[in-house]
């Protein structure tokens, strides 16, 4: 877990510095295709994210939940909006709302046994519905977010879960 820990902060580390190196007549994010970086939390990973239009977005994680020691995968489609109009001539600050799905795979301990203390549930799927805010750069290709994903597991039994995190992603 410390390595994966590591790996987050240097993925930050190495956002935060591509940043810093883009001049200053880059593209705003939604400008651009695709997005990847790093989200802290419940579930802690990588994240990516695509813009269809200035208002339609799909993203992803890939990372891993501590609470139930499993990998998660997600995605969801994202509508955003401005309706608090919190625009500057360096940042926008759209809200967010989603839907989608959240697969989870259980983690053995290192010998690659269950641990007795868990299910022996090996998948886990749900739904989840996501809200958040985007701290959108306007004259650097950055995105700095938060999330919270209310969800309900469907497979293998029916249980509401809580998500969310604290992510940062960098165009190109």
């Amino acid at each position: 877990m410390e390595g994966i820990l590591r790996t987050v902060a240097a993925a930050a580390v190495v956002a935060a510095l591509l940043a810093v190196a883009t001049p200053a007549a880059a593209k705003t994010p939604k400008e651009y295709t695709i997005g990847l970086g790093v989200v802290l939390g419940e579930p802690t990973g990588l994240t990516a994210k695509h813009w269809f239009d200035d208002t339609h977005a799909l993203d992803a994680h890939l990372s891993f939940d501590f609470t139930d020691e499993a990998f998660a995968v997600s995605s969801n489609y994202l509508f955003h909006f401005d309706v608090l109009q919190l625009r500057t001539d360096a940042v926008e600050l759209p809200l967010y709302v989603g839907i989608g799905g959240k697969l989870l795979f259980d983690a053995d301990d290192e010998q690659g046994n269950k641990r007795a203390d868990k299910d022996d549930d090996f998948l886990s799927l749900g739904a989840r519905v996501p809200f958040g805010a985007d701290l959108l750069f306007t004259r650097i290709p950055l995105e700095v977010f938060i999330e919270v994903g209310i969800g309900v597991r469907l497979i293998p039994a029916t249980r509401p879960d809580l998500d969310g995190g604290l992510g940062v992603r960098y165009y190109f």
